[in-house]
């Protein structure tokens, strides 16, 4: 039989019923039959598969052309998909570490680059907790809020605290990250930076958070300082650093560093 014969309402009748794979041999079959079957398969593209959004599958599948196709259609790139993440096409992508995707979308005027998931995270609070630094630039260059806190209070700098990622807290702190950002009480004994900085070895960072603003005499949620606390803990070359700007510890100074730790903590 030739189907090109036949009246044009059984010829989309017979389309519409179709596979979309046989869809797509017929569509390329030539001219005519590509204008037939085109509108059907552009229709198809944009159900839900799978439990997800078409647009969310289309980027965990790496369909390029059926993103573009999708955001041509109407599609808002700012749904919250229906999928097991909940999250925009901006959050997929970027959990799936797809930097070319992440540069498309960040050319959308219609992207809201600081819209949160359903967790509360925004897509750099999800490039943090990938360790994504790359990810972290590009969305610092389109302009992202680096103040917005997650679920928990962590503000991007906190987060990347969190994670002991140095290489995001060099990049946020350099980037005019707020330095002194605090976390509710009762969240995190860490409360601030320059408190989450007092371990071995991270007398560069202290000095970088305090050149940039870090308030070496804010207290902890048990009124403890960062200069108190790398001195319980021993972490003389901080201390020296903290001994510059801070006004004398509140613990004696000759007093054993372990001691001094142990009483505090049964206290």
């Amino acid at each position: 039989m030739d189907l090109i014969r036949f009246p044009a309402e059984l010829q989309l009748l017979i389309a519409e019923k179709l596979e979309s794979r046989e869809l797509s041999y017929l569509c390329c079959a030539n001219h005519y039959f590509h204008s037939l079957c085109t509108p059907v398969l552009e229709r198809l593209a944009q159900e839900p598969r799978k439990r997800l959004c078409a647009l969310e599958w289309a980027i965990m599948s790496n369909r390029l052309p059926l993103i573009q196709l999708l955001l041509s259609k109407g599609h808002d790139i700012n749904h919250l998909g229906r999928g097991s993440c909940f999250a925009t096409a901006l959050h997929v992508a970027v959990s799936c570490r797809n930097h070319p995707l992440i540069l498309l979308f960040l050319e959308n005027p219609a992207l809201d680059l600081n819209k949160l998931d359903i967790d509360g995270n925004t897509a750099l609070h999800i490039a943090i907790r990938c360790r994504d630094l790359e990810v972290v630039k590009l969305l610092h260059t389109a302009g992202v809020d680096l103040e917005i806190p997650d679920k928990r209070g962590r503000t991007a700098l906190l987060l990347a605290l969190h994670d002991c990622n140095v290489r995001i807290i060099e990049f946020l702190v350099r980037n005019r990250a707020n330095v002194n950002a605090r976390l509710p009480a009762g969240i995190w004994l860490d409360v601030t930076l320059l408190h989450g900085l007092m371990w071995p070895k991270c007398e560069r960072l202290v000095r970088l958070a305090l050149e940039h603003g870090a308030d070496p005499e804010v207290r902890d949620d048990d009124d403890w300082r960062p200069i108190d606390l790398a001195f319980v803990r021993g972490f003389t070359g901080i201390v020296d650093i903290l001994r510059e700007v801070s006004l004398p510890l509140d613990m004696d100074a000759e007093s054993d560093p372990e001691t001094v730790w142990n009483d505090a903590s049964r206290g």
